[in-house]
Order: C-alpha cells, then structure tokens, then sequence
C-alpha cells in the first residue's frame, strides 16, 4: 500500500512530477524563489513572461528580476535555473519516487480501492455447471428437462427435437443445504428441537453426548416448516435492505480511500505541503525532524487505510452471505419444505441482521494542525510539531443496535443496490497518446468558431457590439466548400504557432483583404453604417484559440497602477461577454486615485470600453502582437445617410438584419480613414445591408450599385405552382378563392379545403407579429414568405413588386389574392412550409370572351357572388392555358333539378359572346346522366332555358384587396381563330367541301327531323323539278332521307348532289320530294371551299401531282383546321387550311410542335406559286370578319363560325444549354432582374405529361414494380421501344458528371432526370422527399414505378424527352383485397417475384379510379388474382371464398345486339344497330316495310303496346325479421340482407338457377327504378336488378342488384328484359335507415364507413323492427339480447332526433 503523500505548487496547485532524468523532458520540478518557498517550473516560466515581479503565494514576498537578466533570458542566453535554483532535496525525492515507480509492477501502481459488487452479484446469482454436450462451464439449464446446457448447445441441437421444442433455458437453481445432520453423517434431519431450537435426526434423540436432543421437546420437522417459513418471509425485507447498506458503504470506502490518495486538496494532503513549504527554508537543519514528522502523518495515514481495509473485507464477506441468503430464501417452494433445512436459513438470517455495516469516521483528526514557531530557529526542535489528538482516528462498522446505542441517526436505505463508478485513470498516463492524436491533426486546418456574434449595448452611446459565443448553436457553418473557395479566391492563411526553444512563440502573419476579395465574416462592433468591426471567419479559430488560452486571465498578475500608460496592451475583462480581451489603453482618467478609469479598444473586436484598473491583467509578451489585431474596420459604400448623419437606430437594423449570424463582405477600392470599403451581405439569406437601409429609407445609393452576387449561398426557397392537377377533360369540385375577372380568378379543389384550413392554424401556431424571428428586413420579387393577413391569421405569399416607402405587393399564393403589406407584417418561411405546393389555381371562363374585348364590373360581380361556393370544374380538352391560367366551365350544381353554367350564364346577361368551340350560345341541351320514366321513342318536350337567379351577396372588401383597374378586365388574347372540320369531299385545291366539328350535333339533329317528317307523313311527288331545285330524296347506299341539290334531269331520273354530305347520286324522279320550311332554315353542312393565297403555276388547272400532294396530306393527320383569309368566289370560302405538326426529336433533342399552313406547304415545294391578286391589307381583312354568311342560310359572323383555341404548347428551348456548351444539366443562376415571363424561348415545365390511357381491354404488358399499397407499375410490350429509346437518350445526354448538381435546390413535386444506383443509368422521376441534410432525394421513377434514394449529384435539372409522356400505367388487382388492412411484405414480395420483369397478360376490369385501373393479371395461364386467394394471402372483395373448379357443359349463347359504328364516303357517322338474320328478332329493323307507312301511325301503335309502366319488384312486408349486413354502399342507409327460412331459401335458389337457363329478350326501354336481369361481371351470372341511371353517350347503366345489395356500372348488352314470374318474390336484400338518428355532419365520410365496416359487415346476425315502413323503411338494429348495435355510436357518429 502506497501511503507517501505527494507534493504540490503552493501556486498552481499542480503536483510537482519528474517526467524522466532528461533535460529535454524532465517535467515540473521545483524552485527557489528568493523568499526560500518553492514554485514550480511552469508557474515560474509564465509569471516571467509578463516582465513583472513574481509574488510568492506563501508569504506573499515578489521576487525581482532585472531588466537585464529578462533580456537574456528571453534570448535564451542564461538557464532559467540560473535566476530560480532547483529545490534539490526534492529533486532528489521526486528522483526517488521515480526509480521506484520504475521498479514496481504495473499491477501495483493500479490501485482499485472499490469492490466489484457487479462481479460479486452475478458470480453469486449464476451458479456454474458443466455442459452435459460440450463439457464447457455454464451458468444455463433446461427448465424442464434438468440437466445443464449451454446456450449454443440449447438453440442448436436441444431444440430441434420436437418433443423439446418448447422447453426454456434459465439459469441453474442456486443449491440449497442437504437435509442431513451434520453430526450423524447419512442421516435425515426429520425432526426439529424446540429446546435447541435446531433440527435433528433419530440418532440425536436417541444417542446421547453433548449435542444430543435426549429428552427434549421434539417435534416433526413438518410440524415447524410453516412457522419457520413465516419468520423467513418476515426477514427477507430486511436482508434486501442490509444487502443494499452494504454495497453503499463498499462505496462510500472507495470513495474515501480514492480521495485519500489522489486528492492534492483533501486534509493530508494540505497540511503536508504545509509542512514541505515551511521546512523548505530549512532543509539542511531541519531535515531529520520533516521525516520523522511526516512519518508520523504516515502512519496515521496507513492506521486509516488499515481500518478501512478491514472493513472492506468484513463488508465483502457480508455482501455475499447477505445474497447466499436471498437467493435460498427466493428459492423456497411450500412443496418441497421438508427438503429444506430452514432453521439453517434461519440462523442465517439472523447473523446477517446482526452484522456492522454503518461507517463512521472519527473527526477528532480534525485537531491535527501545523504548529510552527518562527521565533525560534535556533531550537529546530520547537520549530514546527504536529498536534495530535487522543487516540488515532480510525474507521469501524457498526450495526444498527450499535447506532441506536451512540444515539446516531439511522441514514434511510439506498432505493437499490449501489455500484462503484468507473475508475479514471491519470491523465498524465495518457498524455503521449493524445500527444500523437495532437501531431496528428495539428497540421489540419483550424474548425472554425461554430458560434455566432451576440450584441449587447456598449458603453458608447449609438453602439453596438458583439462576441462569438464559444458553445452557441444558432450560426450557420462558416466555412465555403472547397469550389466555392476556389471561385472566390478566399485567401486562408495558416498560422504556425511554433513554439521556440525558449518559452515565447514567434508572432503570425496575415494577408490583408484585398479589392474584390470576397469572405466570409462576423460582425462584431457596430458605430454605423460608416464605422463598423468585422471578423473574418477564417480566423475563428485564432479567435477560440485567444478565449480558451485567456479563459483563466483572472489568475494572472495584475499590472502595477504606475505602470499602465496609453498604448500598453493588456487583458481585459469585459462583463457584458464574461470573456477576457486583448486591448490598448486609450486613456487613463486618474481622478479618484483609488480606483481610476481606464478607457480601452478591444482591438480583436472593436469595441471600446471604460473599466476599472483591478479589470486589467498581464498579457504574456509572445500575445501582444500575435495574432494580429483580429477586428478589420469597415464602412459600407455606396450610401449615405439620407438625413445627413447616421442615428443609433441604422446601428440597432444593421444588428437586427445580422442576426447574429455569418455575413459575406466583398471589399471594394477606396479605403476612407484606414477603414476597407465594402459591401456586406448575410449568408443565410443574401441579403445587401445597404440595399436594406435604402429599402428602409435610412439611406441613398450614391451609385448605382447591384447586389453583390454570393456563389455558394443557401438557394432561396420557393412554392411549387402548378395547375397540372387540371387533367384535360376532367371535373373537379373547385371553390372560387378570389376573382379578378372572368378572364382571371383562383380556384382551390375542394378536397384541399381541409389541408388549407390546417396550414393556416399551423401558421397561426408558429409566427407571432409581436415576434421578430425570421423577420424579412429586404424583400425581393418572387420571395416567398408568410403573410399577416385580417383578422391575425397568416398565410403563404410571393412577392410580386416593391413600390416603396416600406411597402410590399404580394400575391397568397393559397388563395390568389394580392395585397399591400408593411414589411414587418412579413416573415421567413421555412422549407417544410415550401413543399406544399401553392393551393390556388389561376383560371378562366372556356369558350367565351367580351364584347369589347373589355369585361364590365356586372360580370366580375357575378364571380365574386360564388367566391366560397362549391363548384364543378370542366377542364378544357388541351387545358386551354392561355396565360398560363386553365380554361374551365363552371357549373353551379347546388339545386340538382336546376344546374346553372356559369360560363353560358354569361352570355345570356350579355356580359359575354361565345368563343372556340365550346360554342355556349348554341340550343344545346345538356345531356342527362339519369333518365326519368319516359319511353325511349318519345321525344322529349322543347324546355326554356332557365336562367340561374344569382344573388349578389353584399360583403366587405377585405383590406388586402387591390382596387379592380381596367387592365385587370381586359380579355386575355386566346390566339388566333382556327376551326376543326371534317373534309367531306376533296376534288382540287381550288374546290373541296368540309363540315364544321362544331356543328355536327346541329346537323345530327337536322338528319333526325328529316328523318321524322318524311316518314310520317306521305308527301306526293313533284312533277315539274327544274335544274337547281333544292328538294330531298332517299339515299340508294344509305337508305334514308337527304336534302339535296338538282344538278341534272335525264329522263326519269336526276344527279343530285347531297348538300350536307357533298355527294353525288343518281336518282328516280318519284323519289324526289318538296323541302319544308322548318327544314330549309338551316344551311348546308357541306361548305365549298378552295385555298386561298395560292395558284398553279401555269394555266387554271391543278396539275394531278399538287392534287395527290394536297391529299396525300389531309389523308395523313386525323385533325384538320381552317381559317378564312380573302374574299369570296362564287359562293366558296377562300380558306387556309391549318395542320398542328410534331417533330420527333433526336436522342439530344426535344419533339417540336408547331401550326403548319397546308398553303404554304404547296408554294414551299414549288407545287404553286402565291396569288398576288389575293393580298390584302390588313384593315381590308379585319372588314372581312364581319362577313354573314348568307348563302348559307346561318345566323352569325364567320367569326363564330371559324373560332378554335390555340394550343398549348411551345418547342422547349433553354437558353442555359445552348450558352454554356458543355453537357452540365444543371441550370445557373438566373438574373433576377430580367422578366423570364416574357422569354419566348423558354418554357416552363411543371410534372411530366400523364400516361396515356391502356391501349386495349386485353393486352400484354410487363410489370416493373409492386409499391406498398399493391399498387402494380406496368407498361405495354409495344413501349419497349419507347422505354429504350428514352434510356439510349438519357445516357447521351447526361453521360458526364456536373459538378454544379450538388448544389441545386429542389423541392418536392419536381421533375427530374435521375442516376438508378443499379446499372448507372439516367431515368425521367419526380422528387418526392428532400433531406437537406445529407444532400439526398427520394425519387419516384415515373416510368416503372419504383422509389429510390438519390444523392443530388445524381440528379439534374434539366427536364429531357418531356413531350413523352409516363410510360408506367399505374394498376391494381381487381376483385381481390388483402386478407388484413394492408399487403403484408411476404404478399408483396410475392407477388413481386411472380411477375415483376415477366410478360403477362392484361385484362381491364373496368374505369380508373384517381389513375388506377382495375386489372387482371395472368402469367403463363396462371390467373394472379385468383392464386393469391387459393394462397390465403387475398380475399375476394364481395367475400366470396376460393372457388372449386369443376366441368359443367356450356350454357347456350345469348344473342346480344350488336351496336358498332357504320361509316360510308357518302353520309355522316352515325350509331347503326345490326340484327342477326332471323327475321323475327325483335330488335331487327328494316326500313323498306315502313316504306308505304305512315311514320305518326307506327308511333301511336308502339304508344298504344306501351303505356309507361314498367314491371317492378314487390316490397317485402315483414315487420321483424333476421339480417346480415354483408355490403355497405352509403353511409346514410344499409343494405339488410333478410335471413329466410329453409323453404323460403330453396325458392329463391330455384328462381336463380331458371333465370341463368332463361333465354330473355335484349332490355327494350330504360327506364329508372326498372325491373330487370343483369350479368354480375366477375362470375358471368344473371342476378335480379333495377336500373338506378343511364348515359346513352357511354352505353352504360347503373344497377343495383337487389337480392345482395351491391351496385354496379356495366354495358347495356349486360342487360336483359326479366319475366314478370321472376318479380314475384320481393328482394331479399332491403334497403334501410336507421331510425331515431342522423348522421354527424363534422364526421368525414371515410371515418363513418369505417366505423360501419367494423360494426356492421359479417357481424349478424340482426334483429330488425321496422318502425316506419316508407319506400326507404325505418328500422331499429338490435343484437341477441335485444340491445341497439349501434349504441356506442350516440354522441360520436349519430345524433339523436326525436
């Protein structure tokens, strides 16, 4: 045991130590000063750095030095030890211990002075055995079985018998003492003394001797086993207790002992440098009386360590007694007590209780003191003694009694077992090894300071100042990457702070900031905008460097008061910052002698200070200049203060708009008064000071300065705006936001109402107005940033113009509003606010525009009175984008029998004329979805169009709302007019005949009246027909009537040409007939026409190779257009025709789409030559548009005639790639001032083009991906090519690396071109996560599906082959479900592994619902969607289980009408229904037996065989029966499935099985709430229906199929006529509400039907009463004991009614 006491500098409180007997390293030794007192090395070295006196710390003498020796000291001319002697006699000491610290054993020199309790425990706990299989020791058993096992044996080979797969491995039962007496060896203890209170054997009771029972009172150990127990359960919480003592008295041992030996300050330790230091005056004299003194407090030293080491050993013996005994007492079972000696665990227990295990500590050793009598040196023997107390202090243990008896109090128990702490070692052991990690970094770069400047008020009036915080978080990191350096030539300097041979370091040297350099900064003192302090971030590490070297300054000498003068440098304590400063006196203010002020300049940051002298500290010499002065001096140029000088409050914005964060500063030529000129930005957000001061009417430019461009800086961020959202020819419920004009208002979809109204209490909870954080002290066009509107709410905005004195102009990019703010209403919004893109959507009204190309105020108002109304949004075919804005049609649908157009309502107040083809003037009806009870021959009665009353609700303006101006109601320019037609005949380029799109429905309906009137009424022919007589007569090829033209009479017959067709016939005479006036009113479908601007180029005549040309190329694009241009010619319209041409793009290019004029085209290949006599001015073709066309016979201007919207899109072309001439994607930076909204050039994409819809019902197709949701990607076989092409692009185009891409924002939504890690290609994806963090993005690879994690060096900008659009079809397996809430990930990857990258067959089972297609799926004659079902890892949808396949014989074919679309050169298309050729078949038509009938007679007798009705089903009449709910279609009524009787059932299976063998009849008239079969699609059988709706346009009806409750879309050809015998039985499903409830309208939908699935499906069954037996009955739902099923659904989902 080492009891030596160490010894320590009565300065530093270090431990004198000798590292070697070198010179070089020879540690910290001791000197003399010249009071005789001793001072380490180390503490000598620094004081006399200083160049003042060094006070001694014992008797506070000062030691001079004179100017001379510094000198040659510092010079490293003379030793240190030359002016300082070496204390030899403990040199000599130190020496010593240092040859026998080499001599001892490391194990010694390891002192560990705590018990392991941890070991001791589990050693106690775990008792050991051998593995009964690999003989290797284990602490494991096998509960069942009982033997030994290890662990690795167990898992490997015990468990793999069946038999013992389920027995368990636990630790081996602690081994309690055999029941045997321990004095007659053999022989079992039954029976118990209660004299000796002992068991005992039969020998006990019947030998005698000393230990004998003979004749006592002895009973059967049974008898005393319960009595035993009792007293073992009583003690046991006192035995965990005292096992809990005794480890935290082992603790509180090491503690102390640890303390004993290691702490320099405890009272030893103390008291014996108090004796080293007093005897060192006297070494020589006195040394003998030191030894045997400190041989004194040795012993009583080891006399301490001696009693503590017994009671550490008696502690560790009762540690492991006290857990011997809890573990045997916790392994007691009631069954097996007579195995057990308890009287043993007993006595146990006992002594434990009785054991010591308190420590105390006798403080009489508090009276050992230091007695020195300084008087008598001569006597050395009185000189200095130790005073001891009466006896030595020593550590006991004492027990409880024994504490209650010295009348101490009883400390409470510890809540645990107590364990030592882990055990440190000396620093100074491993001191070479962070030496080498040292060497290792020293040559790195210095972190810069993580921190970021905090300012407070300076002394200085109109002032502020500022530190860098050491441990602050909030700065950015300060540091620019390794390009950004390079860029900017960032000139880092590296400071050597070598330290020489002496103990002084060399001064550093730093590269000034040059004009144009450009670095990163920290302000940290601000005067003004024209005096301020910086510092540059790269010296932040010679800055924490000075703080952390000087954080204890304060226990360096201070200067003498005579000795500070103006210019010396000293330390500084500055209180505002808690942190020590380099600075130089400015001045002395010596008027209080006491204490005088002292006015400093912190030249490291600029500030000046008043502080008292004891403030002032001494610096070493080597700090004085080195480091240079860190603060640079610096004035913003290019302004001045707009008042004429600069207020306190510029200094507090400069302070506000820092932040307290890193600023760029860009230094400019033309230093004033020493300070750089400069431009200072922040980095986090860019912003110009000066500019900022401008913006805040503080300042002027006195040039015309720009924003300093910052590389590197953190990309601004932005709100994605997109209407892609709008699918062309879709319809989306939509709310009017805020309306500009017809021309431009804002819609938001109604489903984002919800994520609108939490993103503004979001807001609301997250920015504060009172609150500056993240205030917007610059705005800047297109920032984004959070808006205080009215009422204290906030909302996203983007900021459109600054039209001064503090003001801002911003558009809610959530609500399209624009507003004036003040800038301090403005605040930063963060990134996750960006993802969400902008809610809003700019559109306006399709298909119609202003008279005076000017919308009124009354049009606007008819808007703004449905802003807030839930509207149906029909998007435009083609999106209809002009401006950017989508074209929609607005219906407003809240009166179901009264639907309103918003659009046509327009034109009927005159507010508007129609335009394009949406043609809102015409009489057209609007089709109805559901047919009322109406025969399908009876033509429907002619209805005034009913004009939509709208009030005009009065309401405040908001305060935000820009004042309406004229150039908001222009019209916006929809392009030129085009008009789509149809050629019906081509001869020549000088004659042709075409038929307008637009009026094909007008015709159509013209061809039915023909029809009608010609066949009901018999007119007579005509005799005298003249050449040029307009009449009409039977087609030969078509059959049915036509108007028509004579153009010949030869004989009896005559050539008629077919004016609404454009054909020529021969025809009898009789058949001619009169035209009637109803039927003239209309002109001619069949326009001649010849194209303008263009002649042959010799003759009049068309040579046939222009005309081939010409047809050539109407035959090959399937849309034609055409506009008016010149005048007329003999009634035919001088036209250009207009094709809309694509151009495929190369690998490197994009498709060009652009009009084409079929004119021009002919001139262009020399196949005529232009008409100069058709040249025109352009006033002379405006008059032309006016023109009527009377020949005609229409009402109107060609205008409306010859109108089409333009289209949408432009040949992508980005400026980027064709300037930078490299292959780098990624897009600069763009000029902030130039308006890119005007760039003809450039386009902007916004998501890839959608899918196009699946080619067939069956295809093949290859899947690429399985998503989460079971969702299946899969394309075409026919797109391999396309998918192939699309790579070899991408790899040409992207095939070199971009070093700018690690760079570039993005944010989520948008597209991209990414690298797959896989195979390093390129593909086309969308962004759909952004960690800006790790610099990585989660992309969604559009054309197949999957989801990968992308760095953004992987990723590019530039959106490549976007004209093509997503070749993945998004799918899932229809008819199926999977078996629990979700796919489960051993279904998928199923699933994924069967058919991913596998040609499989695709059948589609129906519509897309939100883009995902019903499917089935087959690979290689193997149904997928069924083989998950047989494999239990689906479930049919309509719970139907796996079916059986088994033979049945084919059902006989049911003749089904054949509806196909007839076309001829000769007539329009029009729908022909074909027959079969039994002439008896009903649904057969032939129009020759009608040919001598009158068409009004064959009406009245199909009106006289048909009345209005129609067969239905009964409805059932039973008050109370049984159901099951086994299908849920709404949530406002159930479908009751009514449990039937055995007799009952078998006629409803009867019915069934006649109905699947019944030959019905085609369904003849569709009618709503029909009687009817129809085919269930997923198992090809006829189930009992009623028609619910109809859309003639699509051939669909909507069913219900009453005896299951399910409703279905399907074909007409599905639907069949059903025999009145099947309409007996009633539908043994009904359909119900509940009564006495209603539904909470705050529920949403999804939840009410989840809650009912849960409830109510395959949970009967059910009691139902009917309570009101309507056509929809009422009925209450109860289970078996009669209570409400949906009781607990009160307060929640229902309300209650009466």
């Amino acid at each position: 045991m080492d009891v030596k006491i160490k010894k320590s500098c009565p300065n530093c409180s270090q431990f004198y130590q000798l590292k070697s007997l070198t010179a070089e390293q020879h540690g910290n030794i001791p000197l003399f000063l010249s009071c005789g007192h001793s001072m380490c090395e180390n503490c000598v070295k620094n004081i006399v750095k200083f160049a003042e006196p060094i006070q001694c710390k014992v008797c506070h003498k000062d030691t001079e030095v004179s100017t001379a020796d510094l000198s040659l000291l510092v010079e490293n001319k003379i030793p240190l030890c030359q002016l300082f002697p070496v204390n030899f006699h403990m040199l000599g000491e130190l020496t010593l211990e240092k040859i026998q610290e080499q001599a001892e054993n490391e194990e010694n020199r390891d002192k560990n002075f705590y018990i392991d309790v941890k070991s001791i425990l589990e050693n106690i706990t775990k008792s050991e055995g051998m593995c009964m299989e690999c003989h290797s020791p284990t602490s494991k058993m096998c509960q069942q079985c009982g033997i030994i096992v290890c662990n690795n044996c167990f898992t490997k080979s015990h468990k793999n018998f069946i038999i013992f797969k389920n027995h368990i491995l636990t630790n081996i039962e602690a081994i309690q003492d055999e029941v045997v007496c321990p004095t007659h060896i053999g022989k079992s203890l039954d029976y118990y003394c209660k004299t000796c209170e002992k068991p005992a054997c039969m020998d006990c009771l019947m030998v005698g001797g000393e230990k004998s029972c003979k004749n006592h009172d002895v009973v059967s150990s049974q008898d005393v086993n319960q009595e035993l127990m009792a007293e073992i359960q009583k003690l046991t919480p006192e035995v965990n207790e005292k096992l809990k003592r005794f480890t935290k008295t082992a603790v509180d041992i090491g503690n102390i002992m640890t303390n004993l030996d290691n702490n320099p300050s405890s009272e030893i330790s103390r008291l014996s440098n108090e004796v080293e230091q007093n005897y060192s005056i006297l070494l020589a004299n006195v040394q003998k009386l030191k030894d045997d003194i400190i041989h004194k407090l040795e012993i009583i030293k080891t006399k301490k360590i001696k009693s503590l080491i017994d009671s550490k050993n008696e502690i560790f013996e009762n540690i492991k007694k006290a857990k011997q005994t809890i573990d045997r007492i916790n392994s007691l079972q009631e069954n097996k007590l007579g195995q057990v000696n308890l009287s043993s665990i007993l006595d146990q227990a006992k002594e434990i209780i009785n054991e010591p295990w308190y420590l105390r500590y006798d403080s009489s050793d508090d009276l050992l003191k230091i007695k020195v009598n300084t008087e008598l040196f001569d006597s050395l023997q009185n000189f200095m003694s130790l005073v001891e107390p009466e006896g030595l202090p020593t550590y006991e243990l004492l027990t409880t009694d024994q504490l209650k008896e010295k009348q101490i109090e009883v400390p409470p128990p510890p809540q645990s077992v107590v364990y030592p702490p882990e055990l440190v070692k000396d620093v100074r052991q491993v001191k070479k090894k962070v030496e080498k990690e040292k060497d290792k970094t020293s040559d790195k770069t210095g972190m810069l300071i993580k921190s970021a400047p905090k300012y407070h008020k300076s002394s200085k009036s109109g002032s502020c100042t500022s530190l860098n915080s050491i441990t602050s978080d909030s700065s950015h990191n300060s540091s620019f990457t390794h390009t950004q350096k390079k860029s900017n030539n960032y000139n880092k300097t590296n400071y050597n702070n070598n330290i020489q041979s002496g103990p002084f370091m060399q001064p550093c040297q730093m590269k000034p900031l040059q004009p144009g350099d450009q670095d990163i900064v920290y302000i940290t003192h601000i005067v003004d905008p024209h005096n301020f302090f910086v510092q540059r971030a790269c010296h932040q590490s010679l800055v924490e460097e000075l703080l952390r070297e000087f954080r204890n300054a304060s226990t360096m000498p201070k200067p003498v008061l005579n000795h500070v003068t103006e210019g010396k440098i000293y330390l500084v304590y500055i209180k505002a910052d808690n942190l020590w400063q380099r600075c130089r006196i400015l001045s002395v203010d010596r008027k209080d002698p006491n204490k005088p002020i002292v006015q400093v300049f912190c030249f490291d940051f600029g500030s000046i200070e008043n502080v008292s002298i004891d403030k002032l500290r001494l610096i070493p010499s080597f700090r004085l200049q080195n480091p240079p002065p860190l603060a640079i001096n610096c004035s913003l140029e290019s302004i001045q203060p707009i008042t004429g000088s600069w207020t306190s409050d510029d200094a507090l914005l400069i302070q506000n708009i820092i932040d307290n964060k890193q600023a760029v500063l860009t230094a400019r030529a033309g230093a004033v008064s020493g300070r750089v000129a400069c431009e200072l930005s922040t980095f986090e957000h860019g912003v110009s000071v000066a500019h900022a001061l401008v913006f805040h009417g503080r300042a002027r430019l006195t040039t015309d300065a720009q924003y300093p461009k910052i590389l590197g800086i953190k990309d601004k961020p932005m709100i994605f705006e997109s209407n892609n959202t709008f699918h062309p020819n879709s319809k989306e419920e939509v709310v009017i936001t805020h309306v500009v004009s017809p021309d431009k208002f804002f819609v938001r979809k109604g489903h984002l109402e919800n994520v609108y109204e939490k993103l503004c209490n979001d807001l609301i909870q997250e920015y504060n107005i009172n609150d500056n954080k993240g205030m917007i002290y610059l705005p800047e066009k297109d920032l984004v940033c959070a808006v205080s509107v009215e009422g204290g709410g906030w909302e996203r905005a983007r900021v459109l113009e600054l039209p001064g004195r503090a003001r801002v102009r911003v558009q809610l990019v959530d609500t399209g509003r624009v507003t004036l703010v003040h800038w301090t209403a403005m605040r930063r919004l963060p990134d996750k606010r960006c993802t969400l893109r902008a809610l809003a959507t700019e559109c306006h009204l399709a298909g119609v525009t202003p008279l005076n190309q000017k919308w009124s105020e009354g049009s606007v108002l008819v808007l703004r009175a449905l802003e807030g109304r839930t509207l149906t949004a029909h998007v435009e075919a083609g999106r209809g984008r002009a401006g950017g804005s989508v074209g929609v049609t607005l219906y407003d649908e809240q009166d179901p029998d009264d639907v309103v157009c918003v659009n046509k309502l327009m034109i009927l107040r005159k507010y508007a004329v129609s335009f394009g083809i949406n043609m809102f003037n015409t009489e057209s009806e609007v089709e109805e979805l559901v047919r009322t009870n109406k025969p399908t021959l009876q033509q429907p009665k002619p209805t005034a169009v009913k004009e939509k009353k709208l009030q005009i609700l009065k309401r405040n303006t908001p305060h935000f709302d820009e004042p309406d101006n004229d150039k908001d109601l222009e019209a916006k320019n929809k392009g030129p007019y085009r008009v789509e037609v149809k050629i019906l005949n081509y001869q020549s380029p000088s004659r042709f005949y075409v038929a307008l799109i637009s009026q094909q429905k007008v015709f159509a309906e013209l061809y039915e009246k023909i029809q009608t009137y010609f066949t009901k009424k018999h007119t007579q022919p005509k005799d005298d027909w003249k050449v040029g007589d307009r009449c009409c007569t039977i087609c030969n090829q078509s059959q049915t009537w036509r108007r028509a033209a004579i153009l010949e009479i030869d004989g009896g017959t005559a050539k008629v040409f077919y004016s609404d067709f454009a054909v020529v016939e021969i025809v009898d005479l009789s058949s001619l007939r009169e035209i009637p006036t109803e039927l003239k009113s209309c002109g001619d479908a069949a326009i001649e026409c010849h194209l303008s601007g263009v002649i042959p180029a010799v003759g009049a005549e068309w040579p046939s190779l222009t005309k081939e040309y010409l047809k050539e190329l109407l035959d090959a694009y399937p849309r034609i257009f055409m506009t008016k241009n010149g005048v007329f010619k003999d009634k035919s319209i001088p036209v250009e025709l207009w094709v809309y041409h694509t151009t495929q793009g190369g690998a490197l290019e994009p498709n060009v789409s652009e009009w084409r004029c079929l004119n021009k085209k002919i001139i262009e290949q020399g196949l005529g030559i232009p008409d100069k006599t058709q040249e025109l001015s352009t006033n002379a073709s405006e008059g032309t548009n006016e023109e009527t066309i009377s020949f005609l016979n229409l009402t109107g201007s060609l205008e409306d005639w010859l109108q089409i919207e333009p289209m949408p899109f432009r040949p992508l072309k980005a400026e980027s790639d064709k300037a930078s001439g490299t292959d780098s994607s990624t897009p600069t930076e763009l000029d902030s001032n130039k308006d890119y909204s005007q760039d003809s050039n450039t386009i902007f994409i916004s998501d890839w083009l959608p899918a196009e819809p699946l080619p067939n019902e069956e295809f093949y197709g290859v899947p690429t991906n399985v998503d989460h949701d079971g969702i299946i990607y899969l394309h075409d076989v026919a797109q391999e090519e396309t998918l192939d092409l699309i790579r070899k692009a991408l790899d040409v185009r992207f095939k070199h690396p971009d070093p700018k891409a690690k760079f570039v924002k993005w944010t989520v939504g948008e597209p991209c071109i990414a690298l797959y890690y896989l195979d390093n290609k390129f593909y086309r994806g969308r962004v759909l996560e952004v960690n800006e963090a790790a610099a990585t993005c989660l992309i969604h690879y559009i054309d197949y599906g999957n989801e990968e994690i992308c760095p953004f060096v992987n990723i590019r900008k530039s959106i490549a082959l976007y004209q093509i659009p997503i070749q993945a079809h998004r799918c899932v397996l229809g008819r199926i479900r999977p078996v629990a809430k979700h796919w489960d990930r051993q279904t998928l990857d199923y699933i994924h592994k069967s058919i991913v990258e596998k040609q499989c067959s695709i059948e589609v089972l129906g519509e897309p619902i939100d883009g995902v297609a019903p499917i089935n799926l087959k690979y290689d004659k193997l149904c997928i969607n069924e083989h998950l079902v047989d494999f239990e890892m689906a479930e049919f949808t309509d719970g139907t289980k796996a079916k059986v396949q088994k033979f049945i014989p084919s059902a006989k074919s049911n003749k089904i009408m054949n509806m196909s679309f007839g076309t001829s050169d000769s007539g329009p298309d029009y729908i022909v229904e074909h027959d079969d050729e039994t002439p008896d078949s009903p649904a057969s038509f032939d129009m020759e037996q009608f040919a001598n009938k009158n068409w009004n007679d064959i009406v009245d007798e199909e009106a006289k065989t048909f009345d209005g009705r129609f067969v239905s089903y009964p409805q059932t009449d039973l008050t109370e029966f049984t159901c099951e709910i086994n299908i849920i279609n709404d949530t406002e009524q159930l479908e009751l499935s009514i449990v039937h009787d055995d007799g009952t059932k078998e006629l409803y299976e009867t019915m069934f099985e006649e109905i699947q063998h019944d030959n019905s009849l085609p369904i003849d008239g569709i009618f709503e709430n029909k009687a009817c079969l129809a085919l269930f699609a997923e198992d090809k059988q006829w189930y009992r229906a009623l028609i619910l709706q109809y859309s003639e346009t699509k051939g669909k009806v909507k069913v219900k199929y009453i005896d299951y409750g399910n409703i279905a879309i399907i074909s007409v050809a599905d639907v069949r006529e059903i025999d009145e015998e099947y309409t007996k039985l009633p539908p043994a499903t009904v359909a119900a509400t509940l009564h006495g409830v209603k539904i909470n309208p705050d529920i949403p939908k999804e939840t009410i039907l989840d809650c009912y699935s849960k409830k109510f499906l395959e949970q009967g069954p059910f009691k139902a009463i009917v309570i009101d037996n309507k056509t929809i009955p009422e009925v209450l739902l109860q289970d078996e004991d009669g209570k409400l099923v949906y009781e607990d659904f009160f307060g929640n989902i229902f309300i209650k009614i009466d």
